[in-house]
């Protein structure tokens, strides 16, 4: 049987084998969990739109049946693709 020790409060931890300090950030959702530290919270906000609109349109490009190899990660030719469609403002700016 499991059981659970308190050692106190604001101390570093370890779970999952991902250090989490007192600041940090954990985000969740229906597909897991992230830990942001507290020093990349700025970083992780600013960067956020764009990484939606990418996976938007690698999910998009995935339902017409291309490859996942290439797309996620994007190599040269798909990251140049997405860049033109996105330039051309065919592309949400916000993400559902």
């Amino acid at each position: 049987m499991a059981q659970l020790t308190f050692v106190g409060w604001e101390h570093p931890i370890g779970c999952g084998g991902v250090a989490v300090f007192p600041g940090d950030y954990i985000i969740a959702d229906q597909d897991g969990a992230i830990v942001v530290p507290s020093a990349l919270v700025g970083n992780v906000i600013d960067a956020a739109p764009e990484q939606e609109r990418e996976e938007h349109w690698i999910l998009g490009e995935i339902n017409d049946g291309a490859p996942l190899s290439g797309l996620y990660p994007m190599n040269d030719a798909n990251r140049s693709r997405y860049e033109a469609k996105k330039n051309s403002q065919n592309l949400p700016t916000e993400i559902e």
